[in-house]
């Protein structure tokens, strides 16, 4: 079998001499073979290592080996677990197999069915790493701007994202503000059969409704004063293609009752007309909201949620994946060059001090941090001290938050704090701050009045020091 020497296993077994066996067999096979001689050992180990192999005997002293394949399964879900057992206890090992191992062996253990069992379970181990491998080929030959992360939950979404791709269906992506949505969208179109078609995104909280009825629907000549020429709109411009309703939790009830006639017939009226169009597209919503909620609270029509969640995506926020932030901080270094290519490196310091950081703007947030901090740092290596400013202050503001065990805030609290942040570092300036957080100005202009309503002073918050 090719690759066998890159190939790791892991074998576990409190019988010493069988250990011994197994790993001479093995190991004379040409697989790197490690040794545990109980379940605690083994975790240890596979904690610590990767392998794509673990051969676990099913009673042990202390933790039985279904422990250690359900520990191994969360740790490294790619690793294939074979269990062995002694004849009295081939039921469990039948049950261990319901639970995710791929076979079991009963003891006195048979070299040349071990040699194929081991053999079997590794075929299946590097198929899969294959069919992975290729669907990275394949997306990065399409030119797709990958998500970038290793968090199981990431790994989970990007497989998700490849599998939904190649379906035709209508598409639910939900995820806080800042964490990716429109890029989740885009990779879903770009591995789609419908890549050589348009992609056309629209915000649906920055237009008014009938700016949104005339951008999806389009109009006729004298539709309306200054309506010059007929125009075709995204639905129809997107004909062949993908159109990605962002926000659509903030889209007017009246207009959902047009898009779910759209989603249902497959053809548009344009506005002042009276002609239907067929139009063939895929569609794609993202929120962060619980439309769950909005449709219990009458905001959302029930039969366009269903239309819309045939399948949905979830993208975990930031803080919930800081093992990820490394990751995501070099490729933003590699994104963004300082003047003269100076920068290359950040300190573990500073690293720390954002993997520390709780992110109510997410990835969103990241980035900008990172991208206003190349453009002023003059060093080879960024350091703590290069962060802005108010990045300690919040740091600090959060750190001592969790210390005090003080109620976690509410996401539209993180969100809140996050925008008027960016607000006040550019003294005020509502299309500086917009431009900053990738968000039109109406949008922004929204958000503060909601603010506002609530009682929120943000003139006070802009004069304190």
């Amino acid at each position: 079998m090719q690759e066998d020497k890159a190939i790791r296993i892991l074998v576990v077994d409190d019988e010493i001499i069988n250990l011994q066996n197994i790993h001479h067999v093995l190991t004379k096979e040409g697989y790197h073979v490690e040794t545990a001689s109980c379940g605690n050992e083994a975790v240890e180990n596979i904690s610590h290592n990767q392998f794509d192999l673990i051969i676990t005997d099913l009673k042990m002293p202390d933790i039985d080996g279904v422990q250690v394949m359900n520990i191994a399964k969360e740790m490294q879900p790619d690793a294939e677990v074979i269990i062995i057992t002694g004849y009295a206890t081939v039921n469990s090992a039948v049950e261990a197999m319901a639970e995710g191992a791929f076979y079991y062996m009963a003891k006195p253990i048979k070299l040349n069915e071990l040699r194929a069992l081991v053999k079997k379970a590794l075929e299946k181990t590097l198929l899969r790493n294959e069919i992975s491998r290729l669907k990275q080929h394949i997306m990065s030959k399409k030119g797709v701007t990958q998500f970038v992360g290793q968090n199981p939950a990431v790994l989970k979404l990007k497989d998700n994202i490849a599998q939904v791709a190649h379906l035709d269906c209508n598409v639910l992506i939900i995820g806080d503000t800042g964490t990716g949505k429109e890029l989740v969208a885009r990779t879903i179109y770009e591995l789609s059969p419908r890549a050589n078609k348009r992609f056309l995104p629209i915000n649906c909280g920055a237009l008014t409704e009938e700016l949104m009825l005339n951008e999806l629907f389009g109009h006729e000549k004298d539709a309306f004063t200054g309506a010059s020429k007929w125009r075709k709109g995204l639905l129809e411009s997107a004909d062949g293609g993908v159109v990605l309703l962002d926000e659509i939790g903030e889209m007017p009830l009246n207009m959902q009752v047009k898009l779910l006639r759209v989603l249902q017939e497959k053809k548009i009226i344009r506005v002042g007309g009276t002609k239907e169009v067929p139009v063939d597209v895929r569609v794609l919503a993202a929120t962060n909201r619980d439309l769950q909620e909005e449709v219990q609270r009458g905001r959302f029509r029930q039969d366009l949620y269903y239309r819309l969640n045939v399948v949905s995506l979830h993208i975990p926020p930031l803080r919930d994946r800081k093992d990820d932030i490394p990751l995501i901080v070099h490729h933003f270094l590699a994104k963004y060059p300082a003047p003269e290519g100076k920068i290359k490196s950040i300190e573990p310091k500073a690293l720390d001090m954002l993997q520390d950081y709780e992110y109510p703007g997410n990835v969103r947030e990241l980035e900008n941090i990172i991208e206003r901090t190349l453009a002023l740092c003059g060093e080879p290596e960024i350091k703590a001290y290069h962060l802005p400013p108010e990045f300690g202050t919040h740091q600090l503001h959060f750190t001592t938050a969790a210390k005090a065990d003080k109620p976690a805030q509410t996401l539209e609290n993180h969100e809140r704090d996050y925008i008027m942040s960016v607000l006040k570092s550019v003294d005020g300036n509502k299309s500086q701050a917009a431009k900053i957080m990738s968000i039109d100005r109406v949008s922004l202009w929204r958000k503060l009045k909601k603010y506002e309503e609530s009682g929120f002073s943000i003139d006070e918050y802009l004069q304190k020091k």
